[in-house]
């Protein structure tokens, strides 16, 4: 094949995840033209698990435990990086009043986290009357929803910034064995890579 630039190559307006992009590894020391899937090429900017199909039973007791299944549950996180996560957690139970909580476990290091979360005990499709809040600043488990037996729903967002790479496990607590506990597919959790762990501005921003 000829030697061809990349400004004469033919353009397309949409591309698929076996699709690859060229790129240069290292361009400020040892530069590399390297190749790599478009699919592989968002997978490194984004972290991400949902519940599959057949939902996810949570265990009754009132410990720490892994939001998500083994296969999916331990979320490994570079150093130095700042990551934008959200997530929803869609949880049916009943029987034990309890209180539930949101936690994080670590297997490296990090410079902060800030995230809020909103809850509510509604069923699908009805509308809730109460809707609870919290701001939190600590992977420690941090109560999301008041004392309740009924179904739960909770949407959070917020930032992180690692110091030290290593694992991420998200966590779910209760404060008192509830019967059944169900995480029901397609509750999610996102982590998105933004930059170093002091990025302040991303793009055309002055």
């Amino acid at each position: 094949m000829a030697n061809t630039k990349i400004t004469d190559l033919t353009a397309d307006t949409s591309i698929l995840g076996t699709d690859v992009i060229p790129f240069v590894e290292d361009p400020a020391g040892t530069p590399l033209t390297k190749k790599i899937t478009y699919k592989n090429f968002m997978d490194s900017r984004t972290l991400m698990s949902i519940i599959p199909a057949g939902d996810f039973s949570l265990g009754t007791g009132t410990s720490v435990q892994s939001a998500f299944p083994a296969t999916g549950d331990v979320f490994t996180l570079e150093g130095s990086t700042t990551y934008m996560f959200e997530g929803f957690y869609n949880i049916t139970k009943s029987g034990t009043t309890c209180t539930t909580g949101m936690a994080f476990a670590l297997g490296g290091t990090i410079t902060s986290i800030k995230y809020t979360a909103l809850a509510q005990n509604v069923a699908k499709n009805t509308t809730g009357a109460t809707v609870g809040s919290v701001y939190s600043d600590r992977v420690a488990a941090t109560v999301v929803n008041a004392t309740a037996t009924t179904d739960l729903q909770i949407s959070f967002k917020g930032i992180i910034r690692t110091n030290g790479a290593g694992t991420l496990t998200p966590q779910i607590i209760f404060s008192a064995a509830p019967t059944s506990p169900v995480m029901i597919a397609d509750s999610y959790i996102k982590f998105t890579k933004v930059g170093t762990s002091t990025e302040n501005t991303i793009g055309a921003v002055a």
